[in-house]
């Protein structure tokens, strides 16, 4: 049995909800005191937006327990990276990363300036290497404990993003766009991927606001006040497809994880503790994923032939940038988001606790 911890949260006890919930995950058991350890934060925007990149509170807390329990804060490094329409810097400070990382004194590693090298799996990738011509990582993390903080969120190209998503940004750099149309698959092998170079893996899933609708940045955030923890990626987002309300069947990679050996996904196999007795005691959210037009026109126009290699992979890659950003920076931001962000920051405790990383 694969044990998932999930425990209620709140803004006033976040951080022993986060030192309560790694006991019961036993993460000790899986994330060594003897090595470096590096925690992958999750950037989806530049721009703050509810649910959508790895909350400060959730960093800090993670941190707390760690250094408490003994952990050298001189092994730990954050990592993050960027895609072609965020930018790393932007994103630490829009999402109050800095302060955390002032705070503890930990070492920031963005990815851009990693170096990559070539890896060899055991075995062959579904899709990867034929995607991308190569298998890299970057060497800063081999042999490290690898801590992942997703968020609840759905995704127009996966349903959810959790863990697997997570790997998304740790091992492929700018061009990760040309995986969309294989995006299980890509996700699957990049887990093949993580278990081939780390010293171990974990989890720290934050739905303390949750964002539905069409993610990862266009979605309708809503308090979740729950937390999820597990050293199995596969499980954790087994168990966050359940909390979410949908649909496991059409979340390809959980089923592709489990049938190569690289996770649990089957709920008969997965034993919950915590503040839930059991798998069907766990909430339902209820979340129904969406395609934003951005994913929208992307799929379609990948699945004509030759579109891919014209729009992603030639000097007109500058366009379908451009337009992304501005459809979420400059129309829907404005005219729809805008009124969540102020929501969460002035009508919710997660926001005022959000905010008070900004004094």
């Amino acid at each position: 049995m694969v044990k998932v911890a999930v425990v209620k949260t709140t803004p006033k006890t976040v951080y022993d909800d986060i030192a309560r919930l790694l006991d019961l995950a036993e993460y000790e058991k899986h994330v060594s005191q003897d090595v470096a350890t590096s925690i992958k934060l999750n950037l989806s925007w530049s721009k703050f937006y509810p649910a959508c990149s790895t909350n400060p509170y959730i960093f800090d807390g993670l941190l707390r327990k760690m250094i408490a329990d003994g952990f050298d804060r001189r092994s730990i490094q954050a990592v993050e990276n960027e895609t072609v329409v965020t930018n790393i810097y932007a994103g630490t400070k829009g999402n109050n990363w800095y302060p955390v990382l002032k705070k503890h004194r930990i070492k920031f590693l963005p990815l851009i300036n990693a170096t990559y090298v070539d890896v060899e799996l055991p075995r062959k990738t579904l899709v990867l290497e034929d995607t991308f011509g190569e298998i890299i990582a970057p060497k800063e993390i081999f042999g490290t404990n690898i801590i992942h903080l997703p968020t609840f969120k759905t995704h127009g190209h996966t349903q959810m993003t959790g863990a697997l998503k997570d790997s998304f940004g740790l091992y492929l750099t700018k061009n990760r766009h040309l995986a969309h149309l294989k995006i299980h698959e890509v996700l699957v092998d990049l887990l093949l991927l993580q278990q081939t170079i780390s010293h171990s893996e974990f989890v720290l899933t934050d739905g303390s606001v949750m964002g539905d609708g069409a993610g990862p940045r266009t979605m309708v955030p809503k308090i979740g006040n729950v937390l999820l923890a597990t050293h199995d990626m596969v499980a954790a987002d087994t168990v966050q497809t359940r909390i979410m309300g949908l649909d496991q069947s059409k979340v390809h990679k959980l089923q592709i994880a489990k049938e190569l050996g690289l996770g649990e996904s089957d709920p008969e196999k997965i034993e919950i503790v915590g503040d839930f007795e059991s798998w069907e005691d766990l909430p339902n959210h209820h979340m129904d994923p969406g395609k934003s037009p951005v994913i929208t026109w992307n799929r379609g126009f990948l699945k004509f032939p030759g579109m891919e290699t014209l729009l992603f992979r030639s000097p007109l890659m500058w366009l379908p940038t451009q337009l992304s950003g501005l459809y979420h920076d400059g129309i829907w931001l404005p005219l729809k988001g805008k009124k969540w962000v102020k929501w969460f920051l002035e009508e919710t405790e997660w926001g005022e606790l959000w905010k008070s990383y900004s004094n």
